[in-house]
């Protein structure tokens, strides 16, 4: 009860954005692959958010490890954004960017060694997006819960829009032979067991705000790693850690904290 109170809530402090917004006589909402860089544009500081490469080429292509994600050439050597609802306002824009129009009837086929274990899968429909060119994009039938605002001329993604749902739970620095600064996140499990984590932004007590970017920093969810060779560790670390927020189809989620990072 108190989850759904908390979503409701949310949910009306947004209604107002949402209809300023959107005129669901003239646009379209879809699907679409947005570059890192673009998405984090509108909500983030600092960054450059450059595409993720992957040294095995496997938990790239897979959506247990990369889920939200997309990667746009069959061998997963880069991650190159995020698949996110957008509002586009003249459908022009659709076919501006060189993206593809993925349908019901769309399909890939990924295998993928993960373990010592081999498997393939078959995405098909909106999921068929996972391994598809920046800008692709899968028509929605219903107005989504979240998303963003294309503007067409000047090919820029406003700010988020749709609820906001604050959790109680807290981050721990933990030890990880994989990163210089590895985060756990409490709290949010429930939230996000049948999610996929579309983005995720770290916020510091001065009001600095970074995004992280699948495998690279956003590890099963709510374990994330950060190391010095990126551009966003100095913007974080030995800093206050005040909020971290997780981006999804249904809302985002909001951590608030207050930890000291080494």
């Amino acid at each position: 009860m108190k989850k759904l109170l908390a979503a409701l809530l949310a949910l009306c402090l947004c209604l107002p954005a949402l209809a300023e917004e959107i005129d669901l006589e003239k646009g379209v909402f879809v699907l679409m692959n947005i570059p890192y860089s673009m998405f984090y544009e509108e909500e983030t500081t600092r960054g450059a958010y450059d595409s993720v490469s992957s040294a095995t080429k496997q938990k790239s292509r897979s959506m247990d490890f990369s889920g939200g994600s997309f990667h746009m050439t069959p061998d997963g050597a880069y991650i190159t954004g995020i698949v996110f609802p957008v509002y586009v306002e003249d459908e022009m824009y659709l076919a501006m960017y060189g993206g593809d129009e993925i349908t019901d009837e769309s399909s890939v086929s990924i295998t993928t060694t993960i373990d010592g274990v081999t498997s393939t899968t078959v995405y098909t429909g909106a999921d068929a997006l996972f391994e598809a060119f920046p800008f692709s994009y899968y028509r929605l039938s219903d107005v989504p819960n979240v998303y963003k605002v294309l503007d067409g001329p000047n090919c820029h993604f406003g700010p988020f829009v749709g609820p906001v749902i604050y959790i109680e739970g807290d981050v721990e620095v933990i030890d990880d032979p994989y990163a210089k600064l590895a985060l756990e996140v409490r709290g949010a499990e429930e939230y996000l067991e049948n999610e996929h984590i579309r983005g995720l932004v770290l916020e510091e007590k001065d009001g600095e705000r970074v995004g992280l970017e699948h495998l690279k920093n956003i590890w099963l969810k709510t374990t994330l790693g950060l190391n010095p060779d990126e551009d966003i560790f100095p913007v974080i670390a030995g800093k206050t850690l005040t909020a971290v927020e997780f981006y999804t189809l249904e809302a985002k989620y909001v951590v608030c904290c207050e930890v000291e990072l080494p």
